[in-house]
Protein backbone atom coordinates (compact mmCIF):
# COMPACT_ATOMS: atom_id res chain seq x y z
CA UNK A 1 0.00 0.00 0.00
CA UNK A 2 1.57 3.22 -1.30
CA UNK A 3 1.79 6.00 1.67
CA UNK A 4 0.55 9.98 1.09
CA UNK A 5 3.14 10.79 -1.67
CA UNK A 6 0.89 12.33 -4.33
CA UNK A 7 0.56 10.22 -7.21
CA UNK A 8 0.27 10.68 -10.75
CA UNK A 9 -0.19 9.46 -14.15
CA UNK A 10 2.71 7.20 -15.36
CA UNK A 11 4.02 7.95 -18.96
CA UNK A 12 6.01 4.93 -20.35
CA UNK A 13 7.69 4.16 -23.63
CA UNK A 14 10.00 1.28 -24.89
CA UNK A 15 12.27 0.55 -27.97
CA UNK A 16 14.96 -1.86 -28.32
CA UNK A 17 17.82 -1.96 -30.74
CA UNK A 18 20.51 -4.85 -32.18
CA UNK A 19 23.93 -4.21 -31.03
CA UNK A 20 25.62 -6.82 -32.39
CA UNK A 21 29.01 -5.96 -34.34
CA UNK A 22 28.62 -7.15 -38.17
CA UNK A 23 31.81 -8.29 -38.17
CA UNK A 24 34.67 -10.46 -36.06
CA UNK A 25 35.15 -8.61 -32.46
CA UNK A 26 37.75 -9.29 -29.74
CA UNK A 27 34.98 -10.97 -26.92
CA UNK A 28 35.90 -9.55 -23.77
CA UNK A 29 35.97 -10.95 -20.34
CA UNK A 30 39.07 -13.37 -19.78
CA UNK A 31 42.10 -12.78 -19.62
CA UNK A 32 42.96 -14.04 -22.90
CA UNK A 33 41.57 -12.83 -26.18
CA UNK A 34 38.88 -14.61 -27.81
CA UNK A 35 37.75 -13.72 -31.37
CA UNK A 36 34.12 -13.94 -32.23
CA UNK A 37 33.15 -16.76 -34.99
CA UNK A 38 29.82 -16.48 -35.33
CA UNK A 39 26.43 -14.57 -33.68
CA UNK A 40 25.08 -17.24 -31.22
CA UNK A 41 21.67 -14.79 -29.95
CA UNK A 42 22.05 -11.41 -30.68
CA UNK A 43 23.22 -8.73 -28.40
CA UNK A 44 20.70 -6.05 -27.60
CA UNK A 45 19.90 -2.95 -26.04
CA UNK A 46 16.42 -2.09 -24.28
CA UNK A 47 15.28 1.31 -23.34
CA UNK A 48 12.36 2.28 -20.96
CA UNK A 49 11.22 5.58 -20.54
CA UNK A 50 9.23 5.76 -17.69
CA UNK A 51 7.94 8.85 -15.16
CA UNK A 52 5.49 11.88 -15.10
CA UNK A 53 5.34 14.96 -17.44
CA UNK A 54 7.95 16.67 -15.07
CA UNK A 55 10.11 13.56 -13.61
CA UNK A 56 11.41 10.56 -15.54
CA UNK A 57 14.34 8.34 -15.85
CA UNK A 58 15.51 6.19 -18.92
CA UNK A 59 16.50 3.04 -18.34
CA UNK A 60 18.76 1.15 -20.91
CA UNK A 61 20.08 -2.31 -20.54
CA UNK A 62 22.94 -3.75 -22.84
CA UNK A 63 24.08 -7.12 -23.08
CA UNK A 64 27.82 -6.58 -22.46
CA UNK A 65 30.54 -6.87 -19.94
CA UNK A 66 31.09 -3.49 -18.91
CA UNK A 67 30.14 0.27 -19.66
CA UNK A 68 32.52 2.64 -18.14
CA UNK A 69 32.02 6.82 -17.48
CA UNK A 70 33.35 7.58 -20.54
CA UNK A 71 30.70 5.28 -22.85
CA UNK A 72 28.59 6.72 -20.65
CA UNK A 73 29.01 10.48 -20.98
CA UNK A 74 29.25 9.80 -24.73
CA UNK A 75 25.93 8.42 -25.01
CA UNK A 76 24.74 11.45 -23.38
CA UNK A 77 26.17 13.56 -25.49
CA UNK A 78 24.79 12.08 -28.49
CA UNK A 79 21.46 11.73 -26.89
CA UNK A 80 21.44 15.57 -25.80
CA UNK A 81 22.31 16.67 -29.88
CA UNK A 82 19.23 14.14 -30.67
CA UNK A 83 17.22 15.61 -28.11
CA UNK A 84 18.38 18.41 -26.10
CA UNK A 85 14.93 19.25 -24.67
CA UNK A 86 15.88 15.85 -22.29
CA UNK A 87 18.30 15.73 -19.42
CA UNK A 88 20.73 13.15 -20.05
CA UNK A 89 21.59 13.07 -16.15
CA UNK A 90 18.31 11.34 -15.95
CA UNK A 91 19.87 8.14 -18.37
CA UNK A 92 20.91 5.08 -16.92
CA UNK A 93 22.38 2.41 -18.78
CA UNK A 94 23.71 -0.73 -17.30
CA UNK A 95 25.60 -4.09 -18.36
CA UNK A 96 24.63 -7.24 -17.94
CA UNK A 97 27.86 -8.57 -17.76
CA UNK A 98 27.91 -11.34 -20.34
CA UNK A 99 31.52 -13.01 -21.30
CA UNK A 100 30.51 -12.95 -25.03
CA UNK A 101 30.27 -9.78 -26.87
CA UNK A 102 32.71 -7.24 -27.26
CA UNK A 103 34.60 -4.36 -25.32
CA UNK A 104 34.44 -0.39 -25.71
CA UNK A 105 37.97 -0.46 -23.56
CA UNK A 106 41.38 -0.58 -25.08
CA UNK A 107 42.18 -4.05 -23.44
CA UNK A 108 45.65 -5.26 -22.62
CA UNK A 109 45.25 -7.62 -25.61
CA UNK A 110 47.62 -8.13 -28.67
CA UNK A 111 46.61 -5.48 -31.63
CA UNK A 112 43.28 -6.79 -33.47
CA UNK A 113 44.49 -9.00 -36.44
CA UNK A 114 43.27 -7.63 -39.63
CA UNK A 115 39.39 -7.27 -40.52
CA UNK A 116 38.57 -7.72 -36.51
CA UNK A 117 36.33 -4.67 -35.11
CA UNK A 118 38.52 -2.49 -32.26
CA UNK A 119 36.92 -1.10 -29.06
CA UNK A 120 37.16 2.17 -30.44
CA UNK A 121 34.91 1.70 -33.56
CA UNK A 122 32.79 -1.02 -31.10
CA UNK A 123 32.02 2.22 -28.79
CA UNK A 124 31.34 4.16 -31.62
CA UNK A 125 28.69 2.22 -33.23
CA UNK A 126 27.54 1.15 -29.40
CA UNK A 127 26.77 5.03 -28.59
CA UNK A 128 24.80 5.53 -31.78
CA UNK A 129 22.42 3.05 -31.12
CA UNK A 130 22.10 3.74 -27.27
CA UNK A 131 21.14 7.02 -28.31
CA UNK A 132 19.15 5.65 -31.31
CA UNK A 133 16.76 4.14 -28.60
CA UNK A 134 16.84 6.35 -26.24
CA UNK A 135 15.10 8.77 -29.11
CA UNK A 136 12.54 5.71 -29.70
CA UNK A 137 11.70 5.08 -25.99
CA UNK A 138 11.31 8.79 -25.24
CA UNK A 139 8.94 9.34 -28.00
CA UNK A 140 7.13 6.08 -27.72
CA UNK A 141 5.58 7.38 -24.56
CA UNK A 142 2.12 7.36 -23.62
CA UNK A 143 -0.56 6.83 -20.58
CA UNK A 144 0.20 3.09 -19.25
CA UNK A 145 -0.36 0.97 -16.59
CA UNK A 146 2.57 -0.76 -14.17
CA UNK A 147 2.66 -3.56 -11.55
CA UNK A 148 5.20 -5.23 -9.56
CA UNK A 149 5.49 -8.60 -8.75
CA UNK A 150 8.10 -10.76 -7.22
CA UNK A 151 9.16 -14.64 -8.43
CA UNK A 152 11.56 -17.22 -7.82
CA UNK A 153 14.50 -18.87 -10.63
CA UNK A 154 17.42 -20.45 -9.39
CA UNK A 155 19.85 -18.79 -11.30
CA UNK A 156 22.70 -17.83 -9.64
CA UNK A 157 24.96 -19.61 -7.22
CA UNK A 158 27.85 -18.16 -5.33
CA UNK A 159 30.86 -18.99 -7.22
CA UNK A 160 33.28 -18.27 -3.82
CA UNK A 161 34.61 -21.98 -2.10
CA UNK A 162 36.15 -21.77 1.34
CA UNK A 163 38.41 -24.62 2.68
CA UNK A 164 39.97 -25.11 5.81
CA UNK A 165 43.82 -24.27 4.58
CA UNK A 166 45.23 -21.75 2.83
CA UNK A 167 45.36 -22.80 -0.66
CA UNK A 168 48.82 -20.63 -1.60
CA UNK A 169 50.71 -22.98 1.17
CA UNK A 170 50.15 -25.92 -0.66
CA UNK A 171 53.01 -27.87 -2.18
CA UNK A 172 53.11 -27.13 -5.84
CA UNK A 173 50.93 -24.02 -5.39
CA UNK A 174 51.61 -21.40 -8.60
CA UNK A 175 50.47 -17.76 -7.92
CA UNK A 176 49.71 -16.19 -11.36
CA UNK A 177 51.51 -12.27 -10.56
CA UNK A 178 49.74 -9.42 -11.42
CA UNK A 179 46.37 -11.89 -11.78
CA UNK A 180 45.35 -14.24 -9.45
CA UNK A 181 46.50 -14.92 -5.75
CA UNK A 182 44.53 -17.35 -2.82
CA UNK A 183 44.37 -18.06 0.85
CA UNK A 184 41.29 -19.95 2.17
CA UNK A 185 38.93 -19.16 -0.39
CA UNK A 186 39.22 -19.80 -4.06
CA UNK A 187 36.73 -18.18 -7.05
CA UNK A 188 35.13 -21.80 -8.70
CA UNK A 189 37.56 -24.18 -6.56
CA UNK A 190 36.78 -27.77 -6.12
CA UNK A 191 34.19 -28.78 -3.59
CA UNK A 192 35.23 -32.38 -4.33
CA UNK A 193 38.67 -31.30 -2.40
CA UNK A 194 39.40 -33.19 1.04
CA UNK A 195 39.74 -29.57 2.17
CA UNK A 196 36.24 -28.47 1.39
CA UNK A 197 34.56 -26.54 4.27
CA UNK A 198 32.27 -24.18 3.06
CA UNK A 199 30.37 -21.71 -0.16
CA UNK A 200 31.49 -18.32 1.17
CA UNK A 201 28.67 -16.68 0.96
CA UNK A 202 24.52 -16.26 0.47
CA UNK A 203 22.44 -16.87 -2.68
CA UNK A 204 19.39 -14.62 -3.62
CA UNK A 205 17.07 -16.59 -6.42
CA UNK A 206 14.51 -13.85 -6.04
CA UNK A 207 13.04 -12.15 -9.39
CA UNK A 208 12.17 -8.75 -9.41
CA UNK A 209 9.89 -7.84 -11.90
CA UNK A 210 7.92 -4.85 -13.60
CA UNK A 211 5.24 -4.76 -15.81
CA UNK A 212 4.18 -1.97 -18.26
CA UNK A 213 0.64 -2.42 -19.76
CA UNK A 214 -1.24 -0.33 -22.30
CA UNK A 215 -5.09 1.12 -22.06
CA UNK A 216 -6.18 -1.92 -23.35
CA UNK A 217 -4.07 -3.73 -20.71
CA UNK A 218 -1.97 -5.50 -22.46
CA UNK A 219 1.39 -6.08 -21.53
CA UNK A 220 3.75 -4.08 -23.22
CA UNK A 221 6.96 -4.39 -21.99
CA UNK A 222 8.49 -6.22 -18.11
CA UNK A 223 12.06 -5.60 -16.10
CA UNK A 224 13.38 -8.47 -14.78
CA UNK A 225 15.69 -8.08 -11.99
CA UNK A 226 18.05 -10.99 -10.84
CA UNK A 227 21.25 -11.76 -8.92
CA UNK A 228 23.40 -13.65 -11.29
CA UNK A 229 25.29 -12.18 -14.27
CA UNK A 230 24.96 -14.03 -18.09
CA UNK A 231 27.90 -16.03 -18.03
CA UNK A 232 26.55 -19.11 -18.64
CA UNK A 233 28.56 -19.40 -22.12
CA UNK A 234 31.39 -17.36 -20.67
CA UNK A 235 34.41 -18.87 -22.38
CA UNK A 236 32.88 -19.20 -25.98
CA UNK A 237 34.04 -18.16 -29.15
CA UNK A 238 30.69 -16.54 -30.63
CA UNK A 239 29.20 -13.46 -29.69
CA UNK A 240 25.71 -13.90 -27.18
CA UNK A 241 23.76 -12.19 -24.48
CA UNK A 242 24.03 -15.62 -22.99
CA UNK A 243 20.88 -16.94 -21.33
CA UNK A 244 19.12 -13.59 -21.40
CA UNK A 245 18.61 -14.91 -25.12
CA UNK A 246 16.99 -17.65 -24.74
CA UNK A 247 14.62 -15.90 -21.16
CA UNK A 248 13.79 -13.51 -24.02
CA UNK A 249 12.85 -16.09 -26.66
CA UNK A 250 10.93 -18.44 -24.41
CA UNK A 251 9.01 -14.82 -22.80
CA UNK A 252 7.98 -14.20 -26.22
CA UNK A 253 7.15 -17.28 -27.54
CA UNK A 254 4.15 -17.53 -24.41
CA UNK A 255 3.67 -13.72 -23.59
CA UNK A 256 3.68 -12.49 -27.07
CA UNK A 257 6.66 -11.64 -29.85
CA UNK A 258 6.27 -7.88 -29.01
CA UNK A 259 6.81 -7.57 -25.48
CA UNK A 260 10.06 -5.43 -24.60
CA UNK A 261 12.62 -7.60 -21.92
CA UNK A 262 14.61 -5.13 -19.93
CA UNK A 263 16.92 -6.75 -18.37
CA UNK A 264 18.93 -6.01 -15.12
CA UNK A 265 21.51 -7.99 -13.12
CA UNK A 266 20.83 -7.28 -9.26
CA UNK A 267 24.08 -7.49 -6.76
CA UNK A 268 26.19 -10.72 -7.33
CA UNK A 269 30.06 -9.40 -7.72
CA UNK A 270 30.09 -13.17 -6.15
CA UNK A 271 27.77 -15.03 -8.39
CA UNK A 272 27.12 -16.67 -11.05
CA UNK A 273 25.15 -19.29 -12.85
CA UNK A 274 27.53 -22.23 -12.97
CA UNK A 275 27.13 -24.76 -10.56
CA UNK A 276 29.50 -26.11 -7.82
CA UNK A 277 27.30 -28.58 -6.37
CA UNK A 278 24.37 -30.96 -7.23
CA UNK A 279 26.68 -31.23 -10.62
CA UNK A 280 25.70 -34.89 -11.63
CA UNK A 281 22.15 -34.41 -10.13
CA UNK A 282 21.74 -31.70 -12.50
CA UNK A 283 23.83 -32.97 -15.24
CA UNK A 284 20.82 -36.15 -14.89
CA UNK A 285 18.13 -33.77 -15.29
CA UNK A 286 19.51 -31.40 -17.92
CA UNK A 287 19.55 -34.79 -20.06
CA UNK A 288 16.14 -35.78 -19.60
CA UNK A 289 15.01 -32.77 -20.34
CA UNK A 290 16.66 -32.18 -23.66
CA UNK A 291 18.13 -29.04 -22.61
CA UNK A 292 21.42 -27.49 -22.46
CA UNK A 293 21.73 -25.35 -18.61
CA UNK A 294 21.72 -21.96 -20.85
CA UNK A 295 18.32 -23.18 -21.95
CA UNK A 296 17.49 -24.49 -18.35
CA UNK A 297 18.50 -21.02 -16.89
CA UNK A 298 15.92 -19.38 -19.72
CA UNK A 299 13.30 -21.88 -18.46
CA UNK A 300 13.31 -21.12 -15.33
CA UNK A 301 13.04 -17.04 -15.83
CA UNK A 302 10.71 -17.59 -18.71
CA UNK A 303 8.25 -19.98 -16.04
CA UNK A 304 8.70 -17.38 -13.25
CA UNK A 305 7.47 -14.46 -15.81
CA UNK A 306 4.66 -16.65 -17.51
CA UNK A 307 3.46 -17.57 -13.39
CA UNK A 308 3.40 -14.06 -12.10
CA UNK A 309 1.82 -12.11 -14.63
CA UNK A 310 -2.10 -13.14 -14.46
CA UNK A 311 -1.04 -11.69 -11.04
CA UNK A 312 0.63 -8.50 -12.33
CA UNK A 313 -2.36 -7.72 -14.18
CA UNK A 314 -4.79 -7.58 -11.16
CA UNK A 315 -2.87 -4.81 -9.80
CA UNK A 316 -1.93 -2.54 -12.87
CA UNK A 317 -1.91 1.19 -11.92
CA UNK A 318 -2.41 3.99 -13.77
CA UNK A 319 -1.13 6.74 -11.42
CA UNK A 320 1.43 6.13 -9.32
CA UNK A 321 4.05 8.46 -6.53
CA UNK A 322 6.98 8.81 -8.91
CA UNK A 323 10.53 10.20 -8.24
CA UNK A 324 14.19 9.92 -9.96
CA UNK A 325 17.00 11.11 -7.73
CA UNK A 326 20.59 11.31 -9.06
CA UNK A 327 23.37 11.88 -6.76
CA UNK A 328 27.08 11.95 -6.45
CA UNK A 329 28.79 10.36 -3.60
CA UNK A 330 31.45 9.72 -2.38
CA UNK A 331 33.12 6.63 -0.82
CA UNK A 332 36.13 5.01 0.81
CA UNK A 333 38.60 3.69 -1.76
CA UNK A 334 40.48 0.33 -0.74
CA UNK A 335 43.84 1.22 0.56
CA UNK A 336 47.29 -0.21 -0.60
CA UNK A 337 49.41 -0.54 2.18
CA UNK A 338 53.21 -0.52 2.32
CA UNK A 339 53.50 -4.58 2.40
CA UNK A 340 51.03 -5.04 -0.61
CA UNK A 341 52.78 -2.53 -2.73
CA UNK A 342 56.33 -4.08 -2.52
CA UNK A 343 54.28 -7.76 -3.43
CA UNK A 344 52.92 -5.59 -6.23
CA UNK A 345 56.38 -4.30 -7.56
CA UNK A 346 57.78 -8.11 -7.33
CA UNK A 347 55.24 -8.94 -8.94
CA UNK A 348 55.71 -6.39 -11.59
CA UNK A 349 59.14 -7.03 -12.02
CA UNK A 350 58.66 -11.11 -12.74
CA UNK A 351 56.07 -9.94 -15.55
CA UNK A 352 58.17 -7.70 -17.15
CA UNK A 353 60.81 -10.35 -17.32
CA UNK A 354 58.27 -12.95 -18.41
CA UNK A 355 58.98 -14.54 -22.11
CA UNK A 356 55.54 -15.77 -23.24
CA UNK A 357 54.96 -18.50 -25.14
CA UNK A 358 51.91 -18.08 -27.53
CA UNK A 359 49.06 -15.56 -27.75
CA UNK A 360 47.55 -16.14 -25.03
CA UNK A 361 50.45 -15.82 -22.15
CA UNK A 362 51.15 -12.51 -23.60
CA UNK A 363 48.05 -11.40 -23.30
CA UNK A 364 47.90 -12.60 -19.60
CA UNK A 365 51.47 -10.89 -19.26
CA UNK A 366 49.81 -7.25 -20.62
CA UNK A 367 47.07 -7.80 -18.64
CA UNK A 368 49.10 -8.60 -15.36
CA UNK A 369 51.14 -5.74 -16.06
CA UNK A 370 48.42 -3.28 -16.38
CA UNK A 371 46.63 -4.19 -12.99
CA UNK A 372 50.12 -3.89 -11.43
CA UNK A 373 50.02 -0.19 -12.87
CA UNK A 374 46.91 0.63 -11.48
CA UNK A 375 47.65 -0.68 -8.18
CA UNK A 376 50.78 1.68 -8.07
CA UNK A 377 48.95 4.98 -8.90
CA UNK A 378 46.77 3.79 -6.66
CA UNK A 379 48.80 3.55 -3.89
CA UNK A 380 50.54 6.85 -5.04
CA UNK A 381 47.71 8.96 -4.91
CA UNK A 382 45.84 7.20 -2.44
CA UNK A 383 46.76 10.16 0.07
CA UNK A 384 45.98 12.81 -1.68
CA UNK A 385 42.78 11.43 -3.26
CA UNK A 386 41.28 8.88 -1.25
CA UNK A 387 37.92 8.79 -2.06
CA UNK A 388 35.57 7.97 -5.37
CA UNK A 389 33.14 9.71 -6.75
CA UNK A 390 29.98 7.68 -8.23
CA UNK A 391 27.31 8.93 -9.34
CA UNK A 392 24.07 6.62 -8.48
CA UNK A 393 20.38 6.88 -8.90
CA UNK A 394 17.48 6.11 -6.58
CA UNK A 395 14.06 5.86 -8.34
CA UNK A 396 10.72 5.43 -6.66
CA UNK A 397 7.79 4.02 -8.58
CA UNK A 398 4.88 3.37 -6.09
CA UNK A 399 6.00 0.53 -3.68
CA UNK A 400 8.44 -0.29 -5.46
CA UNK A 401 12.34 1.56 -5.58
CA UNK A 402 15.44 1.18 -8.02
CA UNK A 403 18.97 1.75 -6.86
CA UNK A 404 22.17 1.88 -8.95
CA UNK A 405 25.74 1.12 -8.58
CA UNK A 406 28.27 0.75 -11.25
CA UNK A 407 30.22 -2.25 -8.95
CA UNK A 408 30.55 -5.90 -9.65
CA UNK A 409 28.68 -5.74 -6.10
CA UNK A 410 28.74 -8.67 -3.79
CA UNK A 411 25.29 -10.33 -2.95
CA UNK A 412 25.36 -9.06 0.28
CA UNK A 413 25.79 -5.26 0.20
CA UNK A 414 22.50 -5.96 -2.18
CA UNK A 415 20.92 -8.04 0.52
CA UNK A 416 21.61 -4.95 3.00
CA UNK A 417 19.73 -2.61 1.12
CA UNK A 418 16.66 -5.19 0.74
CA UNK A 419 16.74 -5.68 4.25
CA UNK A 420 16.54 -2.31 5.03
CA UNK A 421 14.73 -0.67 2.57
CA UNK A 422 11.11 0.79 3.51
CA UNK A 423 10.09 -0.32 -0.27
CA UNK A 424 8.14 -3.29 -0.71
CA UNK A 425 10.52 -4.66 -3.27
CA UNK A 426 13.93 -2.71 -4.09
CA UNK A 427 15.73 -3.37 -7.65
CA UNK A 428 19.18 -3.27 -6.89
CA UNK A 429 21.01 -2.64 -10.42
CA UNK A 430 24.84 -3.18 -10.53
CA UNK A 431 27.28 -2.31 -13.21
CA UNK A 432 25.32 0.63 -14.05
CA UNK A 433 27.49 2.28 -16.53
CA UNK A 434 30.73 5.02 -14.76
CA UNK A 435 34.18 4.59 -13.67
CA UNK A 436 37.45 5.13 -15.07
CA UNK A 437 37.93 1.33 -15.78
CA UNK A 438 34.28 0.53 -15.64
CA UNK A 439 32.95 -3.01 -13.32
CA UNK A 440 35.63 -3.71 -10.44
CA UNK A 441 34.79 -6.38 -7.93
CA UNK A 442 33.29 -5.01 -4.65
CA UNK A 443 34.58 -7.22 -1.96
CA UNK A 444 32.68 -8.35 1.15
CA UNK A 445 34.96 -8.30 4.79
CA UNK A 446 35.44 -11.97 4.77
CA UNK A 447 35.69 -12.40 0.54
CA UNK A 448 38.95 -9.94 1.78
CA UNK A 449 39.64 -12.06 4.97
CA UNK A 450 39.95 -15.15 2.13
CA UNK A 451 41.46 -13.55 -0.79
CA UNK A 452 41.24 -15.23 -4.08
CA UNK A 453 40.24 -13.54 -7.79
CA UNK A 454 37.44 -11.08 -7.12
CA UNK A 455 39.01 -10.00 -3.35
CA UNK A 456 42.25 -9.05 -3.84
CA UNK A 457 43.91 -5.57 -4.26
CA UNK A 458 44.21 -5.52 -7.99
CA UNK A 459 40.16 -6.24 -8.40
CA UNK A 460 39.17 -3.59 -5.81
CA UNK A 461 38.68 0.12 -6.31
CA UNK A 462 36.64 -0.37 -3.04
CA UNK A 463 36.36 -2.53 -0.04
CA UNK A 464 33.66 -3.64 2.54
CA UNK A 465 34.37 -0.06 4.08
CA UNK A 466 33.38 1.87 1.00
CA UNK A 467 31.12 -1.12 0.00
CA UNK A 468 29.08 -0.05 3.39
CA UNK A 469 29.63 3.45 2.96
CA UNK A 470 27.83 3.04 -0.74
CA UNK A 471 24.99 0.69 1.67
CA UNK A 472 23.96 3.71 3.81
CA UNK A 473 24.09 6.56 1.36
CA UNK A 474 21.55 4.44 -0.92
CA UNK A 475 19.58 3.68 2.12
CA UNK A 476 19.22 7.51 3.24
CA UNK A 477 18.09 8.42 0.25
CA UNK A 478 15.52 5.44 0.08
CA UNK A 479 13.85 6.50 3.37
CA UNK A 480 13.85 10.04 2.33
CA UNK A 481 11.79 9.25 -1.09
CA UNK A 482 9.80 6.90 1.52
CA UNK A 483 7.64 9.71 2.93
Amino acid sequence: MENSMETSKILAGWSEKDITPGIPVFLVGQFHPRISEYVDGPIIATALAIGTETDYVVMVSCDLAVLNEDIRERCRDKIRKKMPYIDTSRVVLNATHTHSAPGTEKRRYPPEPKGVMTASEYADFLTEKVSEVVSEAWNNRKESGVSWVFGHAVVGHNRRVSYFDDISKRQGYRKISGLVSHGKSRMYGNTDDPSFSHIEGYEDHGVDMLFTWDADRNPTGVIINLACPSQEDESSNYLTSDFWHDVRTRIRNKCGSNLHVLTQCSSAGDQSPHRLLYGKAEDRMLKLRGLTMRQEIGRRVADTVEDVMPLAKKDIRKEVSFRHVVKNIRIRKRPIDDREIEVIRIELSELEKSQPSDRNEEARKLSGIGRCLRAIRRYETQKENPFLDEEIHVVRLGDIAFATNRFELYLDYGIRIKARSPFIQTFVVQLAAGGEYSATYLPTERAVAGRSYGANIFDNEAGPEGGQQLVEEILKILHELWV
